[in-house]
């Protein structure tokens, strides 16, 4: 039978993105997840709201494809926004070791399978999806 608390989980943890995963974990395990999403999140504002308006221009500049704003923003890190990023760096490290400690032989097996599946999954549908394409393009070519 499942209690109130369980279905919250799960239902948690597929708005995570992690559908069936609830299946591998123990609750435990998947709090550890969400408190390294949310760690993740909350960090990543700390430091946006740590940025320059000068910093912010560049992030904001559409004529730098997505590597060049990445290097020029980097070129600009005061060492307080390094070390920022260091210790942001570091606690995550942490949970994901803590996270990795607390996985047995088992559940490690299930989740690379896991992986696996989702793997093939993605690479049928690239295909399916080259197909239909190619279908397509098969198509409009006998038109004209």
């Amino acid at each position: 039978m499942t209690s109130a608390q369980d279905v919250d989980d799960a239902q948690q943890v597929q708005r995570n993105g992690n559908k069936g995963m609830e299946k591998i974990l123990t609750p435990d395990q998947l709090a550890l997840l969400q408190e390294q999403n949310e760690l993740v999140k909350s960090q990543r504002e700390a430091f946006k709201n740590s940025l320059s308006d000068d910093q912010l221009a560049i992030l904001d500049n559409q004529d730098l494809n997505l590597r060049e704003r990445r290097e020029a923003l980097r070129a600009t890190f005061t060492q307080e926004q390094l070390d920022l990023l260091d210790t942001h760096k570091t606690n995550v490290q942490a949970l994901k070791d803590s996270f990795r400690e607390s996985l047995t032989d088992e559940q490690k097996q299930k989740l690379r399978k896991r992986r696996q599946r989702l793997k093939e999954k993605k690479q049928q549908l690239n295909q399916k999806k080259k197909q239909i394409k190619k279908r397509i393009k098969k198509k409009k070519n006998m038109e004209n």
